[in-house]
């Protein structure tokens, strides 16, 4: 894919990561000036569901690149980046979503609440 200025290929760029796993994502910026690559992880950090794009890119960057992309943050970005995963959590494109469950206390609350027949 080639990336150049335009908002649509940019778009279209963002959608590919969305959809990619965070392996793949180094290839499909490689083509990316670096000052590009740190604009678009700290775009991507900037929105919940592409954070581990964002570290995925910021791992291909320079502290400089990202400070100059994102001040002070981009800071925190690199080093973030460069962070073993946590919790034996690895960025592999693939994420669990963890589901809380009402506890007993919030369920009695509720069928208090709840009429009776």
């Amino acid at each position: 894919m080639t990336v150049t200025n335009s908002s649509t290929t940019m778009d279209e760029l963002i959608g590919h990561l969305h959809g990619s796993p965070t392996r793949s994502v180094d290839g499909l910026v490689s083509n990316l000036p670096e000052d590009q690559r740190g604009n678009l992880a700290v775009f991507c950090y900037g929105r919940a569901h592409l954070h581990e794009v964002a570290l995925a890119i910021a791992a291909t960057c320079t502290v400089d690149a990202l400070v100059h992309a994102g001040g002070k943050p981009g800071i925190f970005l690199y080093e973030q980046s460069r962070r073993p995963p946590e919790n034996g959590h690895s960025i592999s494109g693939t994420r669990r979503v963890r589901i809380s469950l009402a506890t007993n206390a919030s369920r009695q609350l509720l069928d208090e609440k709840a009429p009776l027949n």
